[in-house]
């Protein structure tokens, strides 16, 4: 945690309050329009006080007024500046609390610049592999853009490939979060099993041999962890672009896994890579679901015993959204104060058709090249979108779509927690003494609702 806290510009030791500083700031990626503005992402490099140069590492917002026309900068342009950086704020009309957002991405400030208040240096040019991933995601929207009709269609296919967000429609994200689904556009373990499994199928001619073995994983692994540095590398992302890494190893060389120990290891490294991870979202939403899944799954797939395999297939995709949902309800819930009612029905249909729509989107640039072909597919794939987005706003449209705003603090979170897994003790073992447990945990938890509505 001491290796990684951030330290601000407004803390060095450049910093002069009674002379004035000049800052090089780099711009991380390409200027996205927003209402009022283009926002982008930039790093300070360089303060420049008089005639001493002081080497800065803070990332930073940079807005940059939408009156004066598109910036002329761009991914790696260097410009130089002489403003005072503003604090993020919160938005006042919503309950997200965005500046603590901001904070685990490492971002403490922002900057609005109008065109005459900074001076373009260069542009660095820079042969890491960032530039490079850059560059294949902005050739992968120009496909999604040109081929498939429709500006919420193109906006879905763009999160659901690439991790592309900012042409979303607002409107249907709202009904994604409402029906339970959003978890559907965040890349994630759903996204990169998928890609595993094509691959998989792609290499099975590879062979039993050892050194076939070796070649798939690292093929495997290889493109993965592409894929999860292109969709941006989110903590959702790389949480099972590792757990992938450690099964697929695991199975090279003929080893049992478990889920739990792989649980483990990845969160271990990954909160050594970046501590702060661990108060993000995303990161606790996706290891909550994953074991919510290692948990529950089975014994709720038990509980109904089917002949009929149809009814079977829907029962055991049905199981796996309330296993996945048992953990993630209370994380939810505490950063949300909502609970989707309809998420099962949303589900399963979301899941699969999501999944097809992943796989047209892939197939979509493999045929890039073969323009009426990558049409016809194009054309597909916006009807498939647009029967999910209907779907989607049909069931969220539905009377009673949202329970709440409901309020839960961290003692009661962690209470619900405790008595989740008393529950799975109870289902394991039989034993009566766990729901002895349980209902303790409820009056507890009764307890402390009680005390919270009566204090002032």
């Amino acid at each position: 945690m001491f290796v990684h806290q951030d330290k601000q510009i407004e803390v060095s030791s450049g910093i002069n309050k009674t002379q004035s500083h000049f800052l090089v700031l780099q711009i991380l990626n390409d200027p996205v329009p927003k209402q009022k503005s283009y926002k982008c992402l930039g790093q300070i490099r360089w303060l420049i006080n008089q005639q001493n140069c002081f080497k800065e590492n803070e990332k930073l917002l940079v807005y940059f007024n939408k009156k004066s026309g598109h910036p002329s900068v761009s991914a790696g342009s260097l410009i130089m500046l002489r403003k005072e950086l503003q604090p993020i704020e919160n938005i006042k009309t919503s309950e997200f609390d965005y500046k603590k957002y901001c904070q685990l991405k490492h971002i403490y400030a922002q900057i609005f610049l109008n065109d005459n208040e900074f001076l373009q240096i260069r542009r660095e040019n820079t042969q890491s592999v960032l530039p490079t991933l850059d560059s294949l995601r902005k050739k992968i929207l120009t496909i999604i853009k040109k081929q498939v009709p429709g500006k919420s269609e193109d906006g879905l296919l763009e999160a659901l490939l690439v991790g592309f967000t900012e042409d979303l429609d607002p409107a249907i994200v709202k009904s994604y979060a409402d029906t339970g689904v959003i978890h559907i556009i965040a890349i994630s373990g759903l996204h990169l099993a998928l890609i595993c499994h094509i691959l998989q199928f792609m290499l099975k001619r590879t062979g039993h041999k050892k050194s076939g073995r070796w070649m798939k994983l690292i093929v495997i692994t290889s493109f993965l962890w592409f894929y999860s540095l292109l969709s941006g590398a989110s903590p959702s992302v790389i949480r099972s672009a590792a757990m992938f890494t450690m099964i697929l190893f695991a199975r090279n060389i003929l080893r049992e896994t478990s889920l739990f120990n792989i649980l483990s290891a990845s969160a271990f490294l990954l909160l050594c890579f970046d501590p702060f991870w661990i108060l993000d979202t995303g990161f606790q939403l996706s290891y909550a679901a994953v074991l919510g899944l290692g948990l529950f799954s089975k014994p709720i797939q038990g509980l109904i015993p089917l002949r009929n395999k149809s009814l079977e297939a829907i029962w055991n995709a049905a199981s796996v959204s309330i296993a996945a949902q048992i953990l993630t309800t209370p994380i939810s819930i505490y950063y949300f104060h909502r609970f989707p009612v309809y998420f099962l029905i949303a589900n399963l249909l979301a899941v699969p058709l999501s999944s097809l729509i992943l796989t047209g989107g892939i197939l979509l640039c493999m045929l890039a090249p073969a323009d009426s072909l990558a049409s016809s597919a194009g054309l597909a794939l916006g009807l498939l979108i647009r029967i999910l987005n209907g779907f989607i706003q049909y069931v969220s449209s539905l009377p009673g779509a949202i329970l709440g705003p409901f309020s839960l603090n961290i003692p009661r979170l962690i209470l619900i927690y405790f008595m989740i897994f008393c529950l799975y003790h109870f289902i394991k073992s039989k034993e009566k003494k766990w729901l002895f447990i349980i209902l303790a945990g409820i009056g507890i938890f009764q307890f402390l609702n009680i005390i919270r509505q009566t204090l002032p």
